[in-house]
């Protein structure tokens, strides 16, 4: 084997780097890795070939393997801003959001004007539930840029988290101009057919735009009982899937689809304001006070199924659970979802039916509880869990109770009004289940259950168990009667 003196090392090493940095920034991931690891060859333990090696594999979403070398890099080179900061990235990415906020902080006392590391110092005590901490830190961005669209929504979001509600909602317009919400979900920009609403009384219709994912619109939906209580002539327009459940629930409104929506010529002038979905909440949710009009349930199911379904399934006569247990959310899924074999102490509550509420295919999950608990997670195989939404809701509405992680299920059960244990993650990225009780003011039927450690599901599922064995004790169902 070849011998290079140090001299000689340390200029291949120069030109490695360099030939390295040139294929990260061309994109080309494996050969810029592969340069940086001939450095390591040479001179093990180099910190800067360490820290880029370990950004790529951050890039390729290798998070583990990213917070080992760019953490062997900084305690190399512990006066480098870039190397805590970008640890700080990966770390937080990996979920482990207090070494996340520490190395923030790190790179922050190296670099006091460091506004992308303040900004992620921000995000990460905002997932972890340090409101406080992170309105500190975005008041702190703002002293640098007033009107930056980003800082001010995610100041609003931790504001609505701790029920600030006037202010939250005002700051939390400004999604609206930054890309956090997926856009209108219509798949193409929509023209403007008409001002923004602000609850003034109108000579034309007014229009409600769609926007987010389908629990959001269902959560955001009981705002239309406010817009049908005013008497405001209006056209909502929300995800085909809810335009049954929502028409038969809110009959002095007009829904429209998105494809009607897509198809109309502004020009014509149709409607006299115009306001999104979520934004119904500067006008009808400015205080606490508000939440005494929110009815219960909103959403009405189809009785007639609803009978047929609990005729159905109530033949042997048990306690009735609906079950869902995951989020197929692409950024948050992974945080609030569950495992269905982590929920074999629930699934063996005695004189309990399990009936599957969740959407996607879960045969393989299913049939893993029946092998190795012999508990049958029953399907019903006439309705479609992700797309008939309106069935959805009367299956929901003919258990008697209805356990769920947080996700659009969740959301559609609190909304008829059933009985739901919903399971939360510590540090949930959804702001309306707010923090610590574990009643909501939203969904007056729904108690929550949270996570003590992140990532760790023992309590809330034994909480869950708990309640679920007192209910099936005490409810008896109607053909027990």
């Amino acid at each position: 084997m070849k011998r290079y003196s140090a001299s000689q090392s340390a200029s291949m090493a120069r030109t490695l780097f360099s030939q390295g940095l040139a294929f990260h920034q061309e994109g080309n991931l494996p050969e810029a890795r592969a340069s940086y690891r001939r450095i390591l060859k040479l001179i093990p333990n180099q910190p800067d070939a360490l820290h880029m090696l370990g950004v790529a594999e951050f890039q390729e979403k290798n998070f583990g393997e990213a917070i080992r070398l760019i953490s062997q890099a900084t305690k190399l080179k512990n006066d480098s801003h870039l190397m805590h900061f970008n640890l700080g990235n990966a770390l937080r990415a990996a979920g482990q959001l207090e070494d996340a906020s520490n190395a923030f902080r790190a790179a922050l006392a190296l670099s006091p004007d460091d506004l992308e590391a303040l900004k992620n110092l921000g995000n990460t005590y905002k997932e972890r539930n340090m409101m406080a901490e992170a309105i500190s830190c975005y008041d702190q961005l703002l002293e640098s840029n007033p009107g930056h669209a980003p800082t001010l929504y995610n100041k609003g979001i931790a504001l609505l988290t701790l029920g600030e509600l006037n202010d939250g909602w005002d700051l939390y317009e400004q999604r609206l101009r930054c890309d956090t919400t997926g856009g209108n979900r219509l798949n193409q920009p929509l023209p403007r057919f008409a001002p923004d609403w602000d609850g003034s009384p109108l000579d034309k219709p007014l229009l409600v735009l769609p926007e987010q994912g389908l629990g959001d619109q269902i959560f955001y939906g009981s705002m239309l009982a406010d817009l049908q209580a005013a008497g405001v002539e209006s056209f909502v327009c929300l995800d085909e899937r809810l335009q049954s459940l929502f028409g038969r629930s809110f009959p002095g409104l007009s829904f429209i689809l998105p494809a009607e929506l897509t198809s109309l010529d502004p020009s014509k002038q149709l409607f006299g304001a115009q306001i999104q979905l979520a934004s119904l909440g500067r006008i009808f949710r400015r205080s606490t006070a508000d939440f005494s009009r929110i009815p219960s349930p909103y959403l009405a199911a189809n009785n007639e199924l609803i009978s047929t379904l609990r005729k159905q399934q109530h033949q042997d006569a048990k306690f009735i659970c609906g079950l869902s247990w995951t989020s197929a959310n692409a950024e948050t899924g992974s945080i609030k979802s569950i495992k269905l074999d982590d929920l074999h102490p629930l699934l063996k509550v005695d004189g309990t039916k399990f009936i599957n509420l969740q959407y996607g295919d879960t045969v393989r999950e299913r049939r893993s509880v029946l092998e190795k608990i012999g508990v049958d997670i029953s399907q019903v195989e006439s309705i479609n869990n992700q797309n008939d939404i309106d069935e959805l809701a009367a299956l929901i509405s003919a258990c008697d109770i209805v356990i769920s992680v947080s996700n659009s299920t969740a959301h559609l059960a609190a909304a008829v009004g059933k009985p739901t244990i919903l399971l939360l993650a510590q540090n949930t990225p959804l702001w309306y289940w707010h923090l610590g009780s574990r009643t909501s003011p939203w969904y007056p039927t729904v108690t929550l259950l949270r996570q003590d450690i992140a990532g760790d599901w023992t309590k809330p599922i034994q909480d869950a168990t708990d309640l679920l064995t007192e209910c099936a004790a005490a409810m008896k169902t109607p053909s027990d009667q």
